[in-house]
Order: structure tokens, then sequence, then C-alpha cells
């Protein structure tokens, strides 16, 4: 498959941007095609590292800790979605060539639509017709010599405030425009072909931790390049639809005969203005696309915080009586704690036992007191008297 050539002349922009986007698609499918087609060397670099995160895989079930089942779900899954990009072109072409190069043309007519800058002709078309009238307007001139005609001071009288010639004002703009074009959009598209390329082989750095970065790099630059051609298509609409009625204005008044003394500076100023705009624009957009985290808010400073000196004041009290804890200080504070803790419960036991021999010694010296001496139970209560004196004391 050959591109159309590029000639000079009235379809010189327009076939210029068509080999651009016929170049883009063969690098990306061409070359997607020849990088995943078996026995080529990206593809056994994929297989070499599905080989080895297979191997990996496995000795962790052997010998490391057992993944979970989510792990194990989204480990499938990856292997499954570097198969599907790497080597099965129909899904590719489906889900992410067409999506890249063809979508951004889509977006872009639907939104010059909906604000009312599009055209009933082909944006391709515009462009080339934006062209044609700036080569037209240029060979005209800006009338130098109808002087005579629209004024009476004399001959190039109403140019002396213009700043700019005619040759260089109209030269320099149609320069700007032309390489404003073709160099945005053919970096854009060229860029995006070369990364669909590379899918292959950025699909294969998926694997693993340390190179799926790589892989979130390519996938942001394929983002980029989307974006991009859509913000482009966007900001270049605008530009024709503000720069068609000025030159068919400025055409109209030429053909009449009359002058146009301003014509090569506001042109000049026109092109390179939305050429400082087109670059703003992708720079805008590689800043959303490859920026990483959430935006954080900077701290205001103390003298913009009032409320924070009215807490501050508040809790001014409270604040001198606290001092700063050393580690060192907590370790041995901790360990006085356990050890009071310690002598604490040691001291309740042995109290304890103490209570409980006190009372079992009460109680042994109650039963001893309460029982008869040894030897005692037997013992004689009464006076001993005998038989003779009882006779004794009767007879008396």
């Amino acid at each position: 498959m050959t591109c159309p050539p590029i000639i000079t002349g009235d379809e010189f922009l327009e076939r210029t941007l068509t080999h651009i986007d016929c170049q883009a698609q063969l690098i990306g499918s061409y070359g997607y095609q020849a990088l995943g087609q078996p026995g080529s060397t990206v593809s056994l670099v994929v297989a070499s590292l599905l080989t080895i995160f297979i191997a990996l895989f496995g000795i962790r079930l052997l010998f490391g800790p057992q993944p979970g089942a989510r792990d194990a779900v989204f480990d499938v899954i990856r292997v499954g979605l570097v198969l599907t990009l790497a080597f099965s072109w129909p899904a590719f072409r489906t889900v992410v060539y067409d999506v890249t190069l063809k979508a951004p043309g889509e977006i872009a007519s639907v939104i010059q639509a909906s604000s009312g800058n599009g055209g009933s002709r082909d944006f391709s078309e515009r462009l080339q017709a934006t062209d044609n009238s700036i080569v037209a307007l240029t060979t005209l001139g800006a009338g130098r010599n109808a002087g005579t005609i629209v004024e009476s001071e004399g001959q190039n009288s109403s140019f002396r405030g213009s700043a700019v010639d005619d040759d260089t004002g109209y030269a320099g703009a149609r320069v700007l425009y032309l390489a404003s074009v073709i160099g945005t959009l053919g970096l854009l598209r060229i860029g995006a072909g070369l990364l669909l390329a590379l899918a292959p082989l950025a699909a294969g750095l998926y694997f693993f931790a340390q190179s799926r970065g790589i892989f979130a790099g390519w996938l942001k630059g394929l983002v980029f390049t989307v974006a991009g051609s859509i913000g482009v298509s966007i900001v270049l609409s605008v530009q024709l639809a503000l720069i068609e009625p000025w030159l068919a204005d400025a055409l109209n008044v030429r053909r009449l005969g009359y002058a146009t003394p301003a014509a090569p500076t506001e042109l000049l100023a026109i092109m390179l203005a939305f050429v400082i705009v087109q670059v703003a624009i992708l720079w805008l957009l590689a800043k959303v696309t490859f920026y990483r985290g959430w935006v954080t808010l900077p701290d205001l400073p103390e003298q913009m915080r009032p409320w924070e000196r009215q807490r501050a004041t508040a809790d001014l009290p409270s604040q001198s009586l606290e001092r700063p804890v050393l580690r060192a200080e907590r370790i041995s504070n901790s360990i006085q704690s356990s050890v009071r803790r310690e002598r604490l419960i040691s001291a309740q036991s042995h109290s304890r036992a103490t209570e409980a021999g006190v009372q079992s010694g009460q109680s042994q010296n109650h039963t001893h007191a309460n029982a008869p001496r040894l030897g005692s139970s037997y013992r004689r209560r009464g006076l001993r008297s005998s038989r003779a004196s009882l006779l004794r004391d009767q007879q008396s």
C-alpha cells in the first residue's frame, strides 16, 4: 500500500495531511502485525516474559505465601490482557487502533457541529480553501498602487501606518499557517502510529511491577495523542471560523479596487496568535494526561489564618503545661509502671496469705482453750476424805 504523493499548487495542504494520515495508519497497522507475528523478535520476548511470570507464580504457590483469590484472578486477567494486546490484531484494532486514529476526528466533528464552527465541506478541504485564499490575497497584494483611488493625498499615503510590508506579512502568515497545521497534526498522528506499532512490546512489560511504569507511560502517550488531536482540531476550527470571513472580505475589497493597508499585519498577527494557542493547548493536555495523583491545595500563610491564632491563644495555658515526652522517658515510665504493678500484686498476695495464717492460728487457739488440759480429764474435783474421818466427824 502506497500513500498519495504530495504536489504543489492548489492541493498542497490537503494532500500533505492525507499523506500524513496514511503514513500513521500504515505505521500503526503494519508495524503492529510485523512485531506481533509468530517468530518475530518481539513475540519471542513476550513469550519469554510470560514464561518467567508463570514460573514465578508457580514458585510462589510452592514455597512462598499463598496468594489470595483476588490476586489469582487479577493475575489471570493480566495474562489475558497482555496476550490480547500483543497478538490479537482484530481485538486490538477494534479497541485501541480505531479509537486512537479515527475517534478524534469524529469527536471533533460533533463538537464543531454543536458549537457552530463546522461547515458543509470536509475539514481538510476547509483548511486547503483557506490556504488558497491566502495565496490569492498575496497575489493581489495590499493595493499600494491604489492609493490615488482611495484617497486624494497621493500614492502610498494610506500605507504610512502599516508596520509590515506586503510580501513579509502575507508570506510570514502563510508559513505560520502551514507549519502549525502540518506540524501539530503530523506530530500527533505519526506519534500515535508509532505507539500503536510498539503495542506488542509495551504489553509484555505489563507483567512485572518493575516495568509496569513503562506500560503506563505508553498508555498515557496514546491518551495524549487522542486528546491532542481533538484539541488541535477544535483550535483549527475556531481559527477557520475567524479567518474565513476575514479572507472573504479582504479579497472582496481588493477585487473592487480598494487598498487594504492593515491586511498583512492583521493576517500575520492572527496566524502567530493561533500558533501560540495550539502550543499552549498541547502543553495543557500533556499536563492533564501525565499528571500523577490528586491536586493538593497549598497551605495558607500563618498571617492569613486568624482562626488558627485564636485557637492557639485559647489553648495557650494547656499547651504551656505540656512538654514533649522523649522516647527514653516513655520507656522508663512504662518499666516503672510494670514494676509497681508487680510489687502491688505480690504485696496483695502476701497480705492475703498472712490473713489466712492468722485466722487459722486463732481458730486453733480457741479450740485448744476449750479443750481440757492433758492429764486433767480424770482429776478429782472434791476433797479427799477417809472413812475414819467421816465417822469421827459424825461422833463429834
